[in-house]
Protein backbone atom coordinates (compact mmCIF):
# COMPACT_ATOMS: atom_id res chain seq x y z
CA UNK A 1 0.00 0.00 0.00
CA UNK A 2 2.81 2.35 0.90
CA UNK A 3 4.54 1.68 -2.43
CA UNK A 4 1.31 2.45 -4.35
CA UNK A 5 0.78 5.77 -2.52
CA UNK A 6 4.30 6.93 -3.41
CA UNK A 7 3.61 8.17 -6.98
CA UNK A 8 0.24 9.68 -5.94
CA UNK A 9 1.91 11.72 -3.22
CA UNK A 10 4.69 12.75 -5.62
CA UNK A 11 2.13 13.94 -8.20
CA UNK A 12 0.19 15.80 -5.51
CA UNK A 13 3.39 17.54 -4.42
CA UNK A 14 4.14 18.51 -8.04
CA UNK A 15 0.64 20.05 -8.29
CA UNK A 16 1.19 22.01 -5.07
CA UNK A 17 4.57 23.20 -6.31
CA UNK A 18 2.99 24.35 -9.58
CA UNK A 19 0.25 26.24 -7.71
CA UNK A 20 2.82 27.87 -5.42
CA UNK A 21 4.92 28.90 -8.42
CA UNK A 22 1.86 30.27 -10.22
CA UNK A 23 0.72 32.25 -7.16
CA UNK A 24 4.24 33.57 -6.62
CA UNK A 25 4.48 34.68 -10.24
CA UNK A 26 1.03 36.27 -10.01
CA UNK A 27 2.16 38.22 -6.94
CA UNK A 28 5.17 39.51 -8.85
CA UNK A 29 2.81 40.51 -11.68
CA UNK A 30 0.54 42.16 -9.09
CA UNK A 31 3.41 44.32 -7.81
CA UNK A 32 4.17 45.41 -11.35
CA UNK A 33 0.52 46.22 -11.93
CA UNK A 34 0.44 48.21 -8.66
CA UNK A 35 3.37 50.31 -9.80
CA UNK A 36 1.72 50.86 -13.17
CA UNK A 37 -1.53 51.91 -11.47
CA UNK A 38 0.36 54.33 -9.25
CA UNK A 39 1.92 55.96 -12.28
CA UNK A 40 -1.44 56.18 -14.00
CA UNK A 41 -3.11 57.73 -10.93
CA UNK A 42 -0.27 60.25 -10.65
CA UNK A 43 -0.88 61.20 -14.28
CA UNK A 44 -4.59 61.41 -13.49
CA UNK A 45 -4.01 63.88 -10.71
CA UNK A 46 -1.93 66.14 -12.95
CA UNK A 47 -4.40 66.04 -15.80
CA UNK A 48 -7.33 66.78 -13.52
CA UNK A 49 -5.91 70.28 -12.89
CA UNK A 50 -6.62 71.26 -16.50
CA UNK A 51 -9.33 68.83 -17.49
CA UNK A 52 -12.44 67.36 -16.13
CA UNK A 53 -12.26 64.19 -14.08
CA UNK A 54 -13.78 62.10 -16.86
CA UNK A 55 -11.34 63.46 -19.45
CA UNK A 56 -8.36 63.12 -17.07
CA UNK A 57 -9.32 59.52 -16.37
CA UNK A 58 -9.67 58.78 -20.08
CA UNK A 59 -6.31 60.40 -20.89
CA UNK A 60 -4.67 58.36 -18.07
CA UNK A 61 -6.11 55.06 -19.40
CA UNK A 62 -8.33 54.79 -16.32
CA UNK A 63 -12.04 54.27 -15.98
CA UNK A 64 -14.13 56.98 -14.28
CA UNK A 65 -16.55 55.37 -11.80
CA UNK A 66 -19.67 57.17 -10.60
CA UNK A 67 -20.23 55.80 -7.10
CA UNK A 68 -23.82 56.94 -7.09
CA UNK A 69 -24.58 54.34 -9.69
CA UNK A 70 -24.35 50.53 -9.56
CA UNK A 71 -24.91 49.52 -13.12
CA UNK A 72 -21.49 48.09 -13.97
CA UNK A 73 -19.23 45.71 -12.07
CA UNK A 74 -16.77 48.57 -11.42
CA UNK A 75 -19.57 50.78 -10.01
CA UNK A 76 -20.78 47.89 -7.80
CA UNK A 77 -17.25 47.14 -6.60
CA UNK A 78 -16.53 50.80 -5.79
CA UNK A 79 -19.83 51.15 -3.94
CA UNK A 80 -19.15 48.05 -1.82
CA UNK A 81 -15.61 49.17 -0.96
CA UNK A 82 -16.80 52.65 0.09
CA UNK A 83 -19.61 51.35 2.27
CA UNK A 84 -17.28 48.77 3.87
CA UNK A 85 -14.82 51.53 4.68
CA UNK A 86 -12.01 50.04 2.66
CA UNK A 87 -11.94 52.87 0.06
CA UNK A 88 -11.51 56.32 1.61
CA UNK A 89 -9.99 59.56 0.37
CA UNK A 90 -6.28 59.84 0.95
CA UNK A 91 -5.47 56.16 0.37
CA UNK A 92 -3.17 55.37 -2.46
CA UNK A 93 -5.38 52.67 -3.95
CA UNK A 94 -7.35 49.57 -3.03
CA UNK A 95 -7.12 46.29 -4.83
CA UNK A 96 -10.05 43.91 -5.24
CA UNK A 97 -8.94 40.45 -6.48
CA UNK A 98 -11.05 37.85 -8.21
CA UNK A 99 -9.88 34.58 -9.79
CA UNK A 100 -9.39 36.10 -13.23
CA UNK A 101 -8.89 39.83 -12.57
CA UNK A 102 -7.23 42.27 -10.23
CA UNK A 103 -9.22 45.56 -9.99
CA UNK A 104 -7.58 48.65 -8.46
CA UNK A 105 -9.57 51.64 -7.20
CA UNK A 106 -8.38 55.19 -6.40
CA UNK A 107 -10.40 57.93 -4.69
CA UNK A 108 -9.28 61.53 -4.85
CA UNK A 109 -11.22 64.30 -3.17
CA UNK A 110 -14.92 63.55 -2.95
CA UNK A 111 -16.15 60.03 -2.52
CA UNK A 112 -18.29 60.53 -5.56
CA UNK A 113 -15.27 60.46 -7.84
CA UNK A 114 -13.34 57.17 -8.13
CA UNK A 115 -11.10 55.95 -10.88
CA UNK A 116 -10.39 52.23 -11.41
CA UNK A 117 -8.68 49.84 -13.74
CA UNK A 118 -8.94 46.09 -14.28
CA UNK A 119 -5.81 44.03 -14.77
CA UNK A 120 -5.70 40.38 -15.81
CA UNK A 121 -4.09 37.96 -13.42
CA UNK A 122 -1.25 35.67 -14.55
CA UNK A 123 -3.43 32.79 -15.72
CA UNK A 124 -5.80 35.17 -17.46
CA UNK A 125 -3.15 37.06 -19.44
CA UNK A 126 -2.94 34.27 -22.08
CA UNK A 127 -5.08 31.34 -21.01
CA UNK A 128 -3.94 29.04 -23.81
CA UNK A 129 -0.25 29.68 -23.10
CA UNK A 130 -0.79 29.16 -19.38
CA UNK A 131 -2.61 25.88 -20.03
CA UNK A 132 0.15 24.71 -22.37
CA UNK A 133 2.84 25.61 -19.81
CA UNK A 134 0.89 23.75 -17.13
CA UNK A 135 0.45 20.76 -19.47
CA UNK A 136 4.14 20.61 -20.33
CA UNK A 137 5.06 21.01 -16.66
CA UNK A 138 2.83 18.16 -15.53
CA UNK A 139 3.87 15.92 -18.42
CA UNK A 140 7.54 16.42 -17.56
CA UNK A 141 7.18 16.13 -13.81
CA UNK A 142 4.79 13.17 -13.95
CA UNK A 143 6.98 11.40 -16.50
CA UNK A 144 9.99 11.87 -14.25
CA UNK A 145 7.99 10.70 -11.26
CA UNK A 146 6.72 7.60 -13.09
CA UNK A 147 10.18 6.90 -14.51
CA UNK A 148 11.86 7.02 -11.12
CA UNK A 149 8.95 5.15 -9.56
CA UNK A 150 9.25 2.40 -12.18
CA UNK A 151 13.02 2.32 -11.72
CA UNK A 152 12.58 2.13 -7.96
CA UNK A 153 10.09 -0.70 -8.40
CA UNK A 154 12.56 -2.65 -10.54
CA UNK A 155 15.35 -1.93 -8.05
CA UNK A 156 13.15 -3.03 -5.15
CA UNK A 157 12.21 -6.20 -7.04
CA UNK A 158 15.87 -7.01 -7.73
CA UNK A 159 16.81 -6.33 -4.09
CA UNK A 160 13.91 -8.54 -2.97
CA UNK A 161 15.13 -11.32 -5.31
CA UNK A 162 18.66 -11.05 -3.93
CA UNK A 163 17.25 -11.10 -0.37
CA UNK A 164 15.12 -14.16 -1.16
CA UNK A 165 18.18 -15.90 -2.61
CA UNK A 166 20.21 -15.20 0.51
CA UNK A 167 17.35 -16.56 2.62
CA UNK A 168 17.33 -19.72 0.47
CA UNK A 169 21.04 -20.10 1.11
CA UNK A 170 20.38 -20.11 4.85
CA UNK A 171 17.79 -22.85 4.34
CA UNK A 172 20.18 -24.94 2.17
CA UNK A 173 18.02 -24.49 -0.91
CA UNK A 174 19.11 -23.77 -4.47
CA UNK A 175 19.21 -20.08 -5.43
CA UNK A 176 17.27 -18.72 -8.39
CA UNK A 177 19.53 -17.24 -11.07
CA UNK A 178 19.26 -13.48 -11.67
CA UNK A 179 20.15 -11.90 -15.03
CA UNK A 180 20.61 -8.12 -15.31
CA UNK A 181 22.05 -5.82 -17.94
CA UNK A 182 25.64 -4.64 -17.29
CA UNK A 183 24.48 -1.01 -16.83
CA UNK A 184 22.12 -1.95 -14.00
CA UNK A 185 22.99 -0.55 -10.58
CA UNK A 186 22.71 -3.97 -8.97
CA UNK A 187 24.64 -5.79 -11.70
CA UNK A 188 27.81 -6.26 -9.62
CA UNK A 189 25.84 -7.31 -6.55
CA UNK A 190 23.78 -9.84 -8.52
CA UNK A 191 26.91 -11.19 -10.23
CA UNK A 192 28.55 -11.69 -6.84
CA UNK A 193 25.36 -13.37 -5.59
CA UNK A 194 25.33 -15.71 -8.60
CA UNK A 195 29.02 -16.51 -7.98
CA UNK A 196 28.19 -17.27 -4.36
CA UNK A 197 25.33 -19.48 -5.58
CA UNK A 198 27.69 -21.46 -7.82
CA UNK A 199 30.30 -21.75 -5.06
CA UNK A 200 27.71 -22.88 -2.52
CA UNK A 201 26.24 -25.42 -4.95
CA UNK A 202 29.72 -26.79 -5.57
CA UNK A 203 30.41 -26.96 -1.84
CA UNK A 204 27.03 -28.60 -1.26
CA UNK A 205 27.68 -31.16 -4.00
CA UNK A 206 31.12 -31.90 -2.56
CA UNK A 207 29.61 -32.25 0.91
CA UNK A 208 26.96 -34.64 -0.42
CA UNK A 209 29.62 -36.63 -2.26
CA UNK A 210 31.77 -36.84 0.88
CA UNK A 211 28.71 -37.83 2.90
CA UNK A 212 27.82 -40.60 0.41
CA UNK A 213 31.40 -41.83 0.39
CA UNK A 214 31.56 -41.74 4.18
CA UNK A 215 28.26 -43.59 4.53
CA UNK A 216 29.40 -46.07 1.89
CA UNK A 217 32.66 -46.60 3.77
CA UNK A 218 30.89 -47.05 7.10
CA UNK A 219 28.27 -49.27 5.48
CA UNK A 220 30.89 -51.65 4.06
CA UNK A 221 33.03 -51.88 7.16
CA UNK A 222 33.14 -55.43 8.55
CA UNK A 223 32.87 -54.05 12.09
CA UNK A 224 29.68 -52.74 13.68
CA UNK A 225 29.49 -48.94 13.98
CA UNK A 226 26.82 -46.86 15.74
CA UNK A 227 26.91 -43.09 16.39
CA UNK A 228 24.86 -41.60 19.25
CA UNK A 229 24.17 -38.01 20.30
CA UNK A 230 24.42 -36.71 23.86
CA UNK A 231 20.82 -37.85 24.54
CA UNK A 232 21.66 -41.43 23.60
CA UNK A 233 19.79 -41.32 20.29
CA UNK A 234 21.04 -43.25 17.26
CA UNK A 235 22.23 -40.86 14.53
CA UNK A 236 23.90 -43.40 12.25
CA UNK A 237 24.65 -47.12 12.02
CA UNK A 238 25.82 -49.68 9.50
CA UNK A 239 24.51 -53.09 8.50
CA UNK A 240 27.30 -54.88 10.33
CA UNK A 241 25.99 -53.41 13.60
CA UNK A 242 22.44 -54.50 12.75
CA UNK A 243 23.71 -58.00 11.99
CA UNK A 244 25.68 -58.26 15.23
CA UNK A 245 22.78 -57.00 17.35
CA UNK A 246 20.34 -59.13 15.33
CA UNK A 247 18.02 -56.11 15.09
CA UNK A 248 16.40 -54.24 12.20
CA UNK A 249 17.73 -50.82 13.18
CA UNK A 250 15.63 -47.87 11.98
CA UNK A 251 17.26 -45.04 10.03
CA UNK A 252 15.21 -42.49 12.00
CA UNK A 253 16.62 -40.92 15.16
CA UNK A 254 15.57 -43.08 18.11
CA UNK A 255 16.89 -44.18 21.55
CA UNK A 256 19.69 -46.76 21.40
CA UNK A 257 17.95 -48.89 24.03
CA UNK A 258 15.49 -50.01 21.32
CA UNK A 259 18.34 -51.83 19.55
CA UNK A 260 20.81 -52.78 22.31
CA UNK A 261 19.37 -55.66 24.34
CA UNK A 262 22.62 -56.79 25.96
CA UNK A 263 22.79 -55.37 29.48
CA UNK A 264 26.56 -55.12 29.70
CA UNK A 265 26.80 -53.16 26.43
CA UNK A 266 23.88 -50.91 27.40
CA UNK A 267 25.56 -50.21 30.74
CA UNK A 268 28.83 -49.27 29.01
CA UNK A 269 27.00 -46.77 26.77
CA UNK A 270 25.05 -45.26 29.68
CA UNK A 271 28.22 -44.86 31.74
CA UNK A 272 30.01 -43.13 28.85
CA UNK A 273 27.07 -40.74 28.35
CA UNK A 274 26.98 -39.82 32.05
CA UNK A 275 30.66 -39.92 33.01
CA UNK A 276 32.29 -39.01 29.67
CA UNK A 277 34.67 -41.99 29.95
CA UNK A 278 35.65 -44.49 27.27
CA UNK A 279 35.07 -48.21 27.80
CA UNK A 280 36.55 -51.34 26.22
CA UNK A 281 35.43 -54.86 27.02
CA UNK A 282 34.87 -58.25 25.46
CA UNK A 283 31.23 -59.30 25.85
CA UNK A 284 28.78 -61.89 24.58
CA UNK A 285 25.65 -60.49 22.93
CA UNK A 286 22.24 -61.83 23.89
CA UNK A 287 19.60 -62.87 21.39
CA UNK A 288 19.73 -65.26 18.48
CA UNK A 289 23.30 -64.44 17.49
CA UNK A 290 24.97 -64.81 20.94
CA UNK A 291 28.18 -63.65 19.33
CA UNK A 292 31.35 -62.70 21.10
CA UNK A 293 32.38 -59.12 20.33
CA UNK A 294 35.15 -56.74 21.26
CA UNK A 295 33.15 -53.64 22.32
CA UNK A 296 34.53 -50.08 22.32
CA UNK A 297 32.41 -47.16 23.52
CA UNK A 298 34.22 -43.89 22.77
CA UNK A 299 33.27 -40.31 23.69
CA UNK A 300 33.75 -37.86 20.79
CA UNK A 301 34.23 -34.11 21.28
CA UNK A 302 35.18 -32.35 18.04
CA UNK A 303 36.30 -29.05 19.62
CA UNK A 304 36.34 -27.18 22.90
CA UNK A 305 33.34 -25.13 21.80
CA UNK A 306 31.38 -28.25 20.82
CA UNK A 307 29.47 -29.07 23.98
CA UNK A 308 27.10 -31.47 22.22
CA UNK A 309 29.22 -34.59 22.59
CA UNK A 310 28.72 -37.74 20.56
CA UNK A 311 29.36 -41.37 21.45
CA UNK A 312 30.80 -43.91 19.01
CA UNK A 313 30.04 -47.59 19.59
CA UNK A 314 32.28 -50.07 17.75
CA UNK A 315 31.74 -53.83 17.85
CA UNK A 316 34.31 -56.23 16.40
CA UNK A 317 33.07 -59.77 15.88
CA UNK A 318 35.27 -62.26 17.76
CA UNK A 319 33.02 -65.27 17.17
CA UNK A 320 35.16 -66.75 14.42
CA UNK A 321 38.34 -66.04 16.38
CA UNK A 322 36.92 -67.80 19.40
CA UNK A 323 35.79 -70.68 17.21
CA UNK A 324 39.25 -70.99 15.67
CA UNK A 325 40.84 -70.85 19.12
CA UNK A 326 38.54 -73.60 20.29
CA UNK A 327 39.30 -75.59 17.14
CA UNK A 328 43.01 -75.24 17.88
CA UNK A 329 42.47 -76.45 21.43
CA UNK A 330 40.36 -79.35 20.18
CA UNK A 331 42.95 -80.13 17.51
CA UNK A 332 45.76 -80.25 20.05
CA UNK A 333 43.67 -82.45 22.31
CA UNK A 334 42.74 -84.76 19.45
CA UNK A 335 46.30 -84.95 18.16
CA UNK A 336 47.53 -85.74 21.64
CA UNK A 337 44.93 -88.47 21.98
CA UNK A 338 45.58 -89.87 18.49
CA UNK A 339 49.34 -89.89 19.05
CA UNK A 340 49.04 -91.40 22.48
CA UNK A 341 47.25 -94.54 21.25
CA UNK A 342 49.91 -95.86 18.81
CA UNK A 343 52.79 -94.70 21.01
CA UNK A 344 51.29 -96.51 24.00
CA UNK A 345 50.84 -99.65 21.90
CA UNK A 346 54.41 -99.52 20.58
CA UNK A 347 55.78 -98.83 24.05
CA UNK A 348 53.75 -101.61 25.68
CA UNK A 349 54.48 -104.35 23.17
CA UNK A 350 58.18 -103.47 22.89
CA UNK A 351 58.43 -103.63 26.68
CA UNK A 352 56.69 -107.03 26.62
CA UNK A 353 59.20 -108.29 24.06
CA UNK A 354 62.09 -107.04 26.17
CA UNK A 355 60.70 -108.83 29.18
CA UNK A 356 61.02 -112.22 27.45
CA UNK A 357 58.24 -112.48 24.92
CA UNK A 358 60.83 -112.25 22.16
CA UNK A 359 61.90 -115.80 23.03
CA UNK A 360 58.50 -117.09 21.92
CA UNK A 361 58.58 -117.04 18.07
CA UNK A 362 54.79 -116.92 17.79
CA UNK A 363 54.43 -113.99 20.19
CA UNK A 364 57.44 -112.26 18.66
CA UNK A 365 55.84 -112.25 15.20
CA UNK A 366 52.47 -111.18 16.59
CA UNK A 367 53.87 -108.31 18.66
CA UNK A 368 56.18 -107.15 15.87
CA UNK A 369 53.18 -107.03 13.49
CA UNK A 370 51.27 -104.89 16.00
CA UNK A 371 54.25 -102.58 16.49
CA UNK A 372 54.62 -102.26 12.71
CA UNK A 373 50.89 -101.57 12.27
CA UNK A 374 50.91 -98.88 14.97
CA UNK A 375 54.08 -97.29 13.61
CA UNK A 376 52.52 -97.14 10.14
CA UNK A 377 49.41 -95.58 11.64
CA UNK A 378 51.59 -93.11 13.57
CA UNK A 379 53.47 -92.24 10.40
CA UNK A 380 50.21 -91.65 8.49
CA UNK A 381 48.91 -89.45 11.29
CA UNK A 382 52.07 -87.36 11.27
CA UNK A 383 51.92 -87.17 7.48
CA UNK A 384 48.31 -85.94 7.59
CA UNK A 385 49.18 -83.35 10.23
CA UNK A 386 52.03 -82.13 8.03
CA UNK A 387 49.66 -82.04 5.06
CA UNK A 388 47.24 -79.86 7.03
CA UNK A 389 50.03 -77.42 7.88
CA UNK A 390 51.10 -77.26 4.25
CA UNK A 391 47.59 -76.71 2.88
CA UNK A 392 47.60 -72.96 3.65
CA UNK A 393 51.01 -72.52 2.04
CA UNK A 394 50.92 -71.89 -1.69
CA UNK A 395 54.62 -72.20 -2.41
CA UNK A 396 54.30 -74.31 -5.53
CA UNK A 397 53.40 -72.77 -8.86
CA UNK A 398 50.68 -74.09 -11.15
CA UNK A 399 51.79 -76.49 -13.83
CA UNK A 400 50.39 -78.61 -16.62
CA UNK A 401 48.81 -81.79 -15.23
CA UNK A 402 47.37 -84.76 -17.08
CA UNK A 403 44.58 -85.65 -14.73
CA UNK A 404 44.04 -89.13 -16.19
CA UNK A 405 47.65 -90.16 -15.54
CA UNK A 406 47.63 -88.78 -12.00
CA UNK A 407 44.40 -90.58 -11.08
CA UNK A 408 45.78 -93.85 -12.45
CA UNK A 409 48.93 -93.42 -10.33
CA UNK A 410 46.82 -92.79 -7.21
CA UNK A 411 44.72 -95.91 -7.90
CA UNK A 412 47.89 -97.96 -8.46
CA UNK A 413 49.31 -96.76 -5.15
CA UNK A 414 46.12 -97.93 -3.41
CA UNK A 415 45.87 -101.23 -5.26
CA UNK A 416 46.56 -103.33 -2.11
CA UNK A 417 43.45 -102.20 -0.12
CA UNK A 418 41.41 -102.12 -3.35
CA UNK A 419 42.25 -105.73 -4.18
CA UNK A 420 41.95 -106.79 -0.54
CA UNK A 421 38.29 -105.69 -0.38
CA UNK A 422 37.45 -106.61 -3.97
CA UNK A 423 36.50 -103.06 -4.92
CA UNK A 424 35.82 -102.20 -8.56
CA UNK A 425 37.06 -98.73 -9.59
CA UNK A 426 35.59 -97.09 -12.71
CA UNK A 427 36.91 -93.84 -14.17
CA UNK A 428 35.31 -91.50 -16.74
CA UNK A 429 36.83 -88.38 -18.27
CA UNK A 430 34.94 -85.62 -20.08
CA UNK A 431 36.71 -82.76 -21.81
CA UNK A 432 40.39 -81.94 -22.05
CA UNK A 433 42.36 -84.01 -19.51
CA UNK A 434 45.28 -81.57 -19.50
CA UNK A 435 44.79 -78.73 -17.00
CA UNK A 436 47.01 -76.07 -15.42
CA UNK A 437 46.75 -76.28 -11.64
CA UNK A 438 48.72 -76.80 -8.43
CA UNK A 439 49.73 -80.46 -8.91
CA UNK A 440 50.40 -81.25 -5.24
CA UNK A 441 47.07 -79.89 -4.06
CA UNK A 442 44.92 -81.54 -6.72
CA UNK A 443 46.61 -84.91 -6.05
CA UNK A 444 46.08 -84.40 -2.29
CA UNK A 445 42.35 -83.84 -2.87
CA UNK A 446 41.91 -86.86 -5.16
CA UNK A 447 44.00 -89.29 -3.09
CA UNK A 448 42.16 -88.48 0.16
CA UNK A 449 38.73 -88.77 -1.48
CA UNK A 450 39.65 -92.12 -3.07
CA UNK A 451 41.10 -93.37 0.26
CA UNK A 452 37.87 -92.33 1.99
CA UNK A 453 35.79 -94.18 -0.63
CA UNK A 454 37.90 -97.32 -0.08
CA UNK A 455 37.84 -97.14 3.74
CA UNK A 456 34.06 -96.78 4.05
CA UNK A 457 33.05 -99.01 1.15
CA UNK A 458 31.48 -102.44 1.39
CA UNK A 459 33.20 -105.66 0.45
CA UNK A 460 33.18 -106.09 -3.34
CA UNK A 461 31.81 -102.57 -3.65
CA UNK A 462 32.16 -100.06 -6.47
CA UNK A 463 33.86 -96.65 -6.78
CA UNK A 464 32.96 -94.34 -9.66
CA UNK A 465 35.30 -91.44 -10.49
CA UNK A 466 34.17 -88.80 -12.98
CA UNK A 467 36.22 -85.87 -14.23
CA UNK A 468 34.61 -82.97 -16.12
CA UNK A 469 36.56 -80.10 -17.71
CA UNK A 470 34.38 -77.15 -18.81
CA UNK A 471 36.66 -75.09 -21.03
CA UNK A 472 33.99 -72.43 -21.64
CA UNK A 473 33.60 -71.58 -17.96
CA UNK A 474 37.21 -72.65 -17.32
CA UNK A 475 36.52 -74.93 -14.37
CA UNK A 476 36.78 -78.62 -13.44
CA UNK A 477 34.49 -80.94 -11.51
CA UNK A 478 35.25 -84.21 -9.70
CA UNK A 479 32.50 -86.64 -8.76
CA UNK A 480 33.59 -89.61 -6.59
CA UNK A 481 30.79 -92.04 -5.75
CA UNK A 482 31.00 -95.14 -3.58
CA UNK A 483 28.60 -97.90 -2.53
CA UNK A 484 29.68 -97.84 1.12
CA UNK A 485 27.94 -97.46 4.46
CA UNK A 486 26.65 -93.94 3.78
CA UNK A 487 25.98 -91.18 6.32
CA UNK A 488 23.13 -89.61 8.24
CA UNK A 489 22.28 -85.90 7.87
CA UNK A 490 24.10 -85.11 11.14
CA UNK A 491 27.21 -86.89 9.90
CA UNK A 492 27.11 -84.94 6.63
CA UNK A 493 27.10 -81.63 8.55
CA UNK A 494 30.26 -82.60 10.48
CA UNK A 495 32.11 -84.87 8.08
CA UNK A 496 34.67 -82.17 7.14
CA UNK A 497 35.65 -81.48 10.77
CA UNK A 498 39.10 -82.56 11.91
CA UNK A 499 39.28 -86.02 13.56
CA UNK A 500 35.56 -86.59 12.96
CA UNK A 501 34.80 -90.19 12.04
CA UNK A 502 31.47 -91.53 10.83
CA UNK A 503 32.36 -95.06 11.99
CA UNK A 504 35.31 -95.00 14.38
CA UNK A 505 35.74 -98.76 14.51
CA UNK A 506 35.93 -99.00 10.72
CA UNK A 507 38.37 -96.08 10.59
CA UNK A 508 40.66 -97.75 13.13
CA UNK A 509 40.40 -101.00 11.24
CA UNK A 510 41.38 -99.38 7.93
CA UNK A 511 44.01 -97.16 9.51
CA UNK A 512 42.20 -93.85 8.96
CA UNK A 513 43.33 -90.79 10.94
CA UNK A 514 40.10 -88.76 10.77
CA UNK A 515 41.91 -85.90 8.95
CA UNK A 516 41.44 -86.92 5.32
CA UNK A 517 38.22 -85.04 4.53
CA UNK A 518 39.35 -82.04 6.62
CA UNK A 519 42.49 -81.89 4.45
CA UNK A 520 40.29 -82.10 1.32
CA UNK A 521 37.98 -79.28 2.49
CA UNK A 522 40.79 -76.90 3.43
CA UNK A 523 42.72 -77.64 0.23
CA UNK A 524 39.64 -77.00 -1.92
CA UNK A 525 39.11 -73.69 -0.09
CA UNK A 526 42.66 -72.57 -0.94
CA UNK A 527 41.85 -73.20 -4.62
CA UNK A 528 38.64 -71.09 -4.32
CA UNK A 529 36.59 -74.21 -4.97
CA UNK A 530 33.61 -75.89 -3.32
CA UNK A 531 32.93 -79.42 -2.08
CA UNK A 532 29.59 -81.01 -1.28
CA UNK A 533 28.41 -84.44 -0.17
CA UNK A 534 25.23 -86.33 -0.83
CA UNK A 535 24.70 -89.52 1.11
CA UNK A 536 22.07 -91.94 2.37
CA UNK A 537 22.59 -94.39 5.20
CA UNK A 538 23.53 -97.81 3.79
CA UNK A 539 23.46 -96.62 0.16
CA UNK A 540 26.86 -94.95 -0.20
CA UNK A 541 28.10 -91.39 -0.60
CA UNK A 542 28.83 -89.01 -3.48
CA UNK A 543 31.42 -86.22 -3.11
CA UNK A 544 31.41 -83.41 -5.70
CA UNK A 545 34.30 -80.95 -6.05
CA UNK A 546 34.16 -77.82 -8.23
CA UNK A 547 37.37 -75.85 -8.81
CA UNK A 548 37.86 -72.80 -11.04
CA UNK A 549 41.03 -72.78 -13.13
Amino acid sequence: MRKKLGPIIAIAISVIVFIVLAVFSDNILGHSQNEMFEEETASYRELKKNHSQIEAARYSSLYYVDTTKRNTSLEKGAYDLIHRGRLTPGQNFVTNNTFGTRTMYYMHGSNHYVVAKKYKRLWSQDTFSFVMVAFVYFVMTDSMILFFYRRRQMLSKDIESVTDNLKRVRKNKDMASLILSPDDELYDLVEQTNDINRDINELRDNARLRERRFKGLIGHLPIGVMLLNSQGEVLMHNQAMAGLLDENISNDIHPFIEDVKTYSLSRMIEHTLRKNKNHHREIQLVGNSQKYVDANVIRLVHSREDFDQQVLVILYDLTESRRFEQMQVDFVNNVSHELKTPITSIEGFSETLLNGAKDDPEKLDHFLNIINHESVRLSELIQDILSLSKVKKDTEQSQMVNISEDIDKIIDSLSIPINKHGIQVNTSFFGNQNITINKEKINLIMSNLIKNAISYNKENGDISIEFHHDEIENRIRFVIKDTGIGMTDDDQNRVFERFYRVDKSRSLETGGTGLGLAIVKETVDTLNGTISVESHKGLGSTFTVNIPL
